[in-house]
């Protein structure tokens, strides 16, 4: 017979949660509940959360309504000790058998590696599930983090904003619980202007549907999609189409408990500022969604959601039109301000703009760009002549709008680099040195997209590289989760930008370009080139390794090849993904070629640092070291092919590679790798050390895990 279960349903109800904080708290109360729940020994099914701006709720269903019984055994003395010579117990046994409730008789006798000793088996039997939960629930509350939290009254207890009530039940019944001097009840409260009052919950299954009653859709993934339907309607009805950012969506989301879409309108003489602006002025400012034509071009409407129904609609987007208007006039003074400046003419004002204190000026940063620049057209084979000269224009030109009235508005301060674009077209420069400037910062986010045009990519990978160079030089390295500096972003962006231009750009020389490049440094935590760019590399190794994860690369294959050379990222990259498709094809004869490899690698990877070994042609005697010589010369010279030229065949390598495995076997079940004679034991191992070099060509097979290998 089925255990009894009820739906357990808790929200927390709090003044307006910044939104951003909202759906962590929401992942941090479902983990909470789902691990306190286990660990009070009560099952449960599916968890769902809902939220918005005034509340945090959590509904668990099918709760068992009683814990299940613990059963454990206990460790009592030894045999010996608990029974005498005729098997009569002890008082050594009865006093172990009383404090658990139990009579001597119902003690086990088994076999330890100690030696015999008894046992007692232990029931406790579980409680009712609404003793339990209340305890659960206060505990969740109490480690729920927030990136800022506040203390109210005269209380210690801290929260993102103050809580205001607590509702839980458990089927039809108040679970009993208490948070900063409030008691849990099953009342709930519904829009703060529309609803008439409390609101009693009689069980979960009513919660939604009662809040909704009361003016509050507190389904936030329900309610995120009438805000995307509403301001889609809103915005046809009105003869365009809502440019509906996910960001801003989801802000929006949780910023209200019952969105309607209404649409304002603003001077079309606004119109005039670059869409960009326009765009971020409202998103950023106001929370407004940016209407346009089919072409995408902007009309002179913006899509608003307000917290409330239709009455006194009006009246709402009149306030709204009012406030925009001070807005868009604030960003129309900034653009005629600043072209009063060409772009060009503001370069030099940013030899009074530090950068980064002890790294000179931004002045002295696009000199350095523009070196980089130079080195990276010389080296890559894609660029050419017109490309270098729109990049090096972009690179001395990149940082100047950082010093414009535009990008000095905090809430604009986003589009650098969009809009030294925009003024570069307007001071005359080429459309591909203005694209390249607004690309400098691509990819801004997982989301985003790497720079596109061959100038952008050039400019993008400088600015991102001395970025790096620059920040660990001084010892500014992320540690944990702290990253102020957006190095792994920089890194990131270093990673996706080479891959999606695939361009084979040698890593080492890259860093160690950028770290010379550098002033004098002589920060308290400086640490020397050689170590800043053995860090830089593992770094971006890192995000590399990331970045191979969601290709469905497996762990062990991303630890083995890039623990073989890295010459540059675009070879591991192609090397990982040829050689994951080689293992999925045929995981056995993978394997076997691992093996093989694997026992190359173990016996000669110690000598060959160690001894130096160097292989002696005219020594070979054996006719299986000569039949693995003549292998091995035969498989280096498939390698040899396979990864010549521009485009190497990475699957080709490895099948040259897989000709040796049966030699190889054969090989160690013939000779004696470690021979007495010193000689023959060294070219023995001079050999394998040869083979094992053109495996660490494409990966280090001691890094492979192969299921029931040690």
């Amino acid at each position: 017979m089925a255990e009894p279960t009820a739906d357990l349903l808790f929200e927390i109800g709090v003044e307006e949660i910044p939104a951003p904080a909202v759906l962590p708290a929401l992942a941090q109360l479902e983990r909470l509940l789902r691990d306190g729940l286990a660990e009070a020994r009560l099952t449960c099914g599916e968890i769902c959360t809902y939220g918005t701006p005034r509340r945090l709720a959590v509904v668990v269903s099918d709760v068992a309504l009683r814990q299940e019984d613990l059963a454990e055994e206990v460790k009592g003395p030894p045999a010996a000790a608990a029974f005498d010579a005729d098997g009569n117990p002890t008082r050594a046994a009865e006093g172990f058998a009383a404090g658990r409730g139990l009579q001597a008789a119902d003690l086990e006798v088994r076999e330890t590696d100690r030696g015999p000793y008894v046992f007692a088996k232990v029931t406790a039997a579980g409680r009712p599930a609404i003793e339990v939960i209340g305890s659960i629930l206060e505990r969740a509350v109490g480690s729920l983090t927030f990136p800022k939290t506040m203390r109210w009254g005269s209380l210690d207890f801290r929260f993102a904003r103050p809580i205001r009530w607590l509702l839980a039940l458990l089927g039809p019944d108040v679970v009993p619980m208490e948070v900063a001097g409030l008691h849990s009840d099953r009342v709930t409260w519904g829009h703060r202007f529309l609803s008439d009052g409390p609101v009693a919950i009689s069980e979960p299954s009513e919660y939604l549907a009662k809040l909704e009653e009361a003016y509050v859709i507190a389904d936030h993934q329900r309610r995120m999609s009438l805000i995307e339907q509403r301001a889609g309607e809103a915005a046809r009805e009105a003869g365009g189409r809502a440019r509906l950012d996910p960001d801003l969506v989801e802000e929006v989301n949780f910023m209200v408990e019952y969105p309607t879409a209404l649409v304002g309108r603003f001077d079309s003489r606004y119109l005039q500022l670059p869409a960009d602006v326009i765009v971020t002025v409202m998103s950023g400012h106001q929370r407004y969604f940016a209407v346009e034509n089919p072409d995408g071009s902007l009309l002179p409407l913006f899509v608003a959601i307000r917290n409330g129904d239709e009455r006194g609609l009006d009246t709402v987007r009149k306030g709204n039109e009012r406030v925009i208007e001070p807005r868009l006039a604030d960003a129309e003074f900034y653009l005629v301000e600043d072209m009063r400046t060409r772009l060009p003419d503001r370069l030099d004002s940013l030899q009074r703009v530090t950068y980064i204190e002890g790294l000179g000026s931004l002045y002295d940063k696009t000199e350095r760009l523009v070196t980089i620049v130079h080195w990276l057209c010389s080296y890559v084979q894609q660029v050419e002549e017109a490309d270098e000269s729109h990049a090096a224009r972009a690179a001395r030109l990149s940082k100047c709008d950082l010093n414009t009235n535009m990008i000095g508005d905090t809430k604009l301060a986003k589009l650098q680099g969009r809009v030294g674009a925009e003024y570069a077209r307007r001071s005359g420069e080429p459309e591909e040195v203005a694209l390249a400037i607004a690309e400098q910062y691509r990819p801004t986010s997982a989301a985003d997209a790497p720079p596109i045009t061959t100038p952008g990519r050039i400019v993008s990978l400088a600015d991102k590289i001395d970025h790096l160079a620059a920040c660990f030089r001084i010892g500014l390295r992320p540690t944990g989760s702290a990253d102020p500096h957006a190095l792994r972003r920089a890194a990131q962006g270093i990673v996706r930008t080479i891959l999606d231009a695939r361009w084979r750009v040698q890593l080492p020389e890259f860093i160690v370009l950028a770290l010379r490049n550098l002033p004098a440094v002589a920060a308290p935590k400086a640490i020397t080139e050689e170590e800043a760019a053995a860090q830089i590399h593992e770094f971006l190794l890192a995000r590399l390794e990331a970045e191979l994860e969601t290709r469905g690369v497996s762990y062990d294959l991303t630890r083995a090849v890039l623990s073989a050379a890295v010459p540059d990222l675009l070879d591991a990259y192609d090397r990982a993904l040829a050689l994951r498709d080689v293992r999925n094809s045929d995981a056995e004869a993978f394997e076997r070629v691992i093996m093989a490899a694997g026992r190359t690698a173990n016996i000669c990877r110690g000598p060959k640092t160690e001894l130096g070994l160097n292989l002696d042609l005219e020594a070979l005697a054996d006719e299986y070291e000569i039949a693995l010589y003549v292998a091995y010369v035969a498989a280096r010279a498939g390698l040899e092919v396979a990864l010549a030229g521009d485009d190497p065949d990475y699957q080709a390598a490895w099948a040259a590679l897989q000709q040796m495995c049966a030699t190889i076997d054969t090989f160690f079940e013939k000779v004696m790798v470690m021979a007495e004679d010193d000689a023959v034991r060294r070219n023995r191992l001079a050999l394998l050390a040869n083979i094992d070099d053109l495996f660490l060509r494409l990966l280090d097979v001691q890094q492979i895990v192969i299921e029931g290998e040690a």
